[in-house]
């Protein structure tokens, strides 16, 4: 044997933005710190760490000694320290600007932290597309790391992967180390002598001095379900070592630094967009999800799967972006935010040393992980998309304070990118953005003093993996080791019947229309009760806004069909004004019908308003009626005569008071749960509460009827 193959041992330890207090309590307790103590005992052992923004934050503040362990090893050469975006950036879709911002501010923070030059950095979910090279040269760093399945893509023979190669963009170059997906199933979830025995394998079939890399996450030392017991209880991650220890006559552990002082690329390559595998089939819609989990699973049992790997390319990130139009408009206000600040702040604001507040909570806004859904909950927690606005309104209110903002503002824009105009109207209590094409919906509204987006909602649909949920596909794993999250089984099945979706997205102010009185709640939260109009979606006209020296109102007018209870249908023209004063939480709505058919009209109509509390059944929210009685918003319920009420988060500090000004049949409301996978089974999550008031509509032909109520926004 010649010279010794190289091993490249690399961790990304990771917690958003938002993160529950006790999650990264837990993941330093049953992964990050035990594996670091372990590490220790082995000096001769060769690591790469890497730990986003948001985990050295935590740490910084609630377990500093946690860095003099760092320190330790970085000191004696044993750990390399590897940057990258601050707050864990999908480095391709934020602004250029920011990307770049985040990857310097990083290096500044393990330079000053850590008393080390950062010379590469961890690619976030190992998103990659052509512009990266030049991205990572503009923000100083030398290397990254992409999955094999990448390489594959290109055309590259995964057993001949070794070391690291070239790419360029706009003449920077950088290095790529590609991720053996084979060690990444391996490790930890296999046994060590199987381990070892691939890495003797390679040693013996790959030219000496060759070098395999695994950078994976650190949660899957401790964190994920079954391996804090697996790793450190049953001891696998010290058998682990002492093994590399033992073997190292022909197996060198080293850093992704030293390879490349060391040692010349092993080529060029120029990568397709793309990610791991996983995330391809994740991105897809859901009918095309579920034929690209089928697909596998019959070349599988086939014993096809290796030949076809390379070609199951599943989808592309940014297809989360229109998969989840929650995600795509989160991703627009980022964006908006972003060109915002860029328009107020110097360019060297993006440099310093400490950036501005505003950029630090933009940046922070930017956290990649309430953007999509795969195993983890992403998305589908509301805490995650909470942190995420919560951040982007408070950089906006501070670009408004350095720049001195009008104390009303409208504005037409684009927020989500689909080609049709959003409307913002503001002031300083409060942002309200309509969307016309959406069934002239209230998209979001913002208060300004909690900092807190009301609807921050999140749809029932389909997702891929529901088949399994109903069937019990189980994936399966070896006989031996401990299975990934990738092989785990759905223990707590679910009905068909309990897989609900909605039709469209839940927001404020969707008008309905039944032909009968709804039974009840339930029959509401189920999709059972028609909407027997076409006015919930598709597209209204507008007309403003109008502003005046109070007040900015706007108007927007659809006209549609109604169908009645004997099948036949009749012509509505619907109208809707919106209206917000200067320095006032007052939203006032009026909702219009003309009976435009030359029949009379009997039916019932509703407005929808979907509102996120994060918890509804947590005793400091809820919903307070004008008796003072007070009701659970976990719970459906159908109220008589309620024209006044008021939903309070006294957690989240604030409340939205609501005045009907015509008593409605019924006040309907019920929460809506989604129905979604985690890395420990099925998750039934709060998204938002409906709130339906129903009125019964009587109209002769050309006749009008006008349905009032007032908001108040306190915060």
């Amino acid at each position: 044997m010649g010279a010794k193959l190289k091993f490249i041992l690399g961790l990304h330890c990771h917690q958003p933005v938002g993160n529950l207090d006790h999650v990264f309590r837990h993941g330093m307790d049953v992964s990050y710190r035990p594996f670091l103590e372990t590490a220790e005992r082995f000096p001769a052992l060769k690591i790469v760490l890497h730990y986003s923004g948001p985990l050295l934050e935590w740490i910084s503040e609630h377990d500093p000694e946690f860095f003099n362990l760092v320190r330790r090893l970085v000191g004696r050469g044993q750990a390399e320290i590897a940057g990258g975006g601050h707050n864990e950036p999908v480095l391709p879709v934020v602004p250029r600007r920011d990307a770049v911002g985040q990857i310097r501010h990083m290096s500044r923070y393990i330079k000053r932290h850590f008393g080390v030059a950062v010379r590469g950095g961890w690619l976030t979910e190992r998103i990659w597309e052509p512009h990266i090279p030049g991205l990572l040269g503009e923000a100083d760093l030398e290397y990254t790391t992409v999955d094999d399945y990448h390489f594959l893509a290109a055309g590259f023979d995964p057993e001949q992967l070794r070391g690291y190669y070239l790419s360029e963009d706009q003449g920077r170059s950088v290095a790529i180390f590609p991720i053996s997906q084979q060690l990444r199933y391996l490790i930890p979830f296999h046994e060590v002598d199987e381990v070892i025995g691939f890495l003797r394998r390679k040693a013996n079939e790959l030219p000496g001095g060759s070098v395999l890399t695994l950078a994976d996450d650190g949660e899957k030392f401790g964190m994920w379900p079954g391996t804090h017991d697996w790793v450190y209880k049953r001891k696998w991650l010290e058998t682990f070592f002492t093994a590399l220890t033992e073997n190292s006559h022909w197996l060198e552990t080293t850093t992704f630094s030293r390879v490349l002082d060391s040692a010349a690329a092993s080529g060029r390559v120029y990568l397709p967009a793309s990610s791991y595998m996983e995330m391809g089939g994740w991105s897809l819609p859901a009918p095309a999800g579920e034929k690209f989990q089928r697909l596998q699973a019959r070349l599988e049992r086939q014993g096809k799967l290796e030949d076809f790997f390379p070609f199951l390319r599943g989808g592309f990130w940014r297809n989360f972006l229109i998969k989840y139009p929650e995600s795509g408009w989160m991703h627009g206000r980022m964006w908006q935010v972003s060109d915002h600040l860029a328009a107020t702040l110097k360019p060297e604001a993006y440099s310093r040393a400490q950036p501005p507040a505003a950029l630090v909570h933009l940046w922070r806004g930017q956290t990649n992980c309430a953007y999509w859904h795969g195993i983890f909950g992403g998305l589908y927690l509301p805490h995650l998309r909470k942190a995420i606005f919560s951040n982007l309104i408070r950089a906006e209110k501070l670009a408004l304070r350095m720049t001195g903002g009008p104390a009303l503002r409208a504005q037409r824009t684009d927020v989500d990118h689909d080609g049709q105009q959003e409307i913002v109207l503001a002031n300083r209590k409060l942002n309200l953005i309509v969307k016309p094409s959406d069934g002239g919906i209230i998209a979001e509204l913002d208060s300004l003093a909690a900092e807190f987006n009301l609807t921050d909602t999140l749809a029932r649909r389909p997702e891929a993996y529901h088949w399994k949920m109903i069937e019990g596909a189980d994936e399966e794993h070896g006989e031996h080791g401990h299975a990934s999250i990738h092989e785990r089984r759905f223990e707590d099945k679910v009905a068909a019947e309990d897989l609900i979706y909605d039709p469209w997205s839940r927001r404020m102010l969707r008008l309905h229309f039944f032909a009968a009185e709804p039974a009840g709640a339930e029959a509401l939260a189920r999709m059972e009760v028609e909407d027997t109009g076409d006015f919930a979606c598709g597209a209204w006209q507008t007309s403003g806004p109008r502003r005046s020296a109070d007040k900015l109102s706007l108007v927007l007018v659809r006209r549609g069909r109604v169908r009645l209870a004997d099948g036949s249908t009749a012509g509505l023209e619907a109208r809707k004004r919106i209206a917000i004063e200067r320095d006032s939480g007052n939203i006032a709505v009026e909702c219009g019908v003309k009976n435009i058919s030359g029949r009379r009209l009997h039916t019932f109509i509703g407005v929808s308003f979907n509102l996120t509390v994060l918890g509804p059944a947590d005793p400091a929210v809820g919903l307070l009626s004008a008796d003072g009685h007070r009701l659970s918003l976990s719970e459906p319920c159908r109220l008589r005569g309620c024209r006044k009420f008021t939903v309070y988060n006294r957690r989240d500090r604030w409340e939205l008071a609501f005045t009907l000004r015509k008593t409605p049949l019924a006040l309907y409301q019920y929460p809506v749960h989604t129905l979604s996978q985690s890395e420990s089974g099925v998750d039934h999550t709060y998204q938002a509460t409906c709130l339906i008031p129903v009125w019964p509509l009587a109209l002769k032909p050309g006749g009008k009827a006008v349905f009032a109520l007032d908001l108040t926004l306190s915060g």
